[in-house]
């Protein structure tokens, strides 16, 4: 792992709380990949799909909704790895 000194990370002007940036500047690479994401058009408040589509219809929401809690899963394990991580780094 390439170390970078505290004193060579610039922040951008106007940011209070500046952090070195860890694990090749992703530190919060998790919080920004758990960001919403819509598909097939639906967003907040968009239209509704209809209903109605038939046994492909509801296999594809199933399909859809299992990869998205799968995503989830790995998106939780990932932020487990990372603060153990940070608190290993923390305590040396």
């Amino acid at each position: 792992m390439a170390g970078v000194a505290f004193e060579e990370f610039s922040a951008p002007p106007g940011s209070e709380l500046a952090l070195p940036p860890l694990f090749g500047g992703h530190i919060l690479e998790a919080e920004l990949e758990a960001q919403v994401e819509f598909g097939d058009g639906a967003g907040l408040g968009g239209g509704a799909r209809p209903r109605g589509g038939g046994p492909e219809e509801e296999e594809e929401e199933e399909a859809a909704a299992e990869e998205g809690r799968r995503r989830r899963e790995a998106q939780h394990r990932k932020l487990q790895a990372l603060g153990r991580r940070c608190r290993e780094i923390q305590q040396v």
